[in-house]
């Protein structure tokens, strides 16, 4: 591929994400730091930018992460999934991202008085990463869905975005 190409595909790429839009030449971009960069560089390449994940097969975070902290062992699931579990990041980091993630994608669906995580907390519950991670999401799903926190077909996965209460 062309060195002319690769730019206008990178240029293209930026454009769509918006992240273009906000750029005026001679401008220093936005430098990423902390928990928005271990994001970006770890959870974002599945997930997206936006936490819009991929319909039907990667699980949108905005809007419907912070739901989790309403169920129980919702807060134990978000530091087991396989994703969270075996990322390379240390468990003050990988504190750091998940309590990012609810206060930037989470918004109104986290738990009144939700405590954030701690290192030490995720360290002791990532090595026991979830083997059966569908039927566990499936039963915090319907946890969700009993008290009415999602509709009968929402599953985060795209397929309905509705959402209630």
């Amino acid at each position: 591929m062309s060195l002319t190409r690769l730019t206008a595909l990178l240029w293209l790429g930026l454009a769509s994400s918006g992240a273009a839009a906000d750029y005026a030449p001679g401008q220093p971009l936005e430098r990423l730091t902390g928990p928005r960069a271990d994001f970006s560089l770890r959870c974002r390449g599945c997930h997206g930018l936006a936490g819009e994940g991929t319909p039907g097969h990667v699980p949108r975070l905005d809007g419907f992460v912070g739901l989790f902290t309403r169920v129980p062992g919702g807060r134990d699931y978000l530091m087991r999934v396989p994703g969270v579990a075996r990322s390379r990041l240390d468990d003050a980091r990988l504190a750091a991202v998940l309590n990012w993630m609810l206060a930037t994608y989470g918004g109104d669906a986290v738990a009144p008085g939700f405590a954030p995580f701690s290192a030490e907390e995720v360290g002791a519950t990532r090595r026991h990463v979830l083997l059966d991670r569908r039927s566990i999401r499936e039963s915090l799903l319907e946890a969700m869905r009993a008290r009415g926190l999602i509709g009968p077909q929402e599953d985060g996965f795209g397929r309905s975005a509705e959402r209630r209460g």
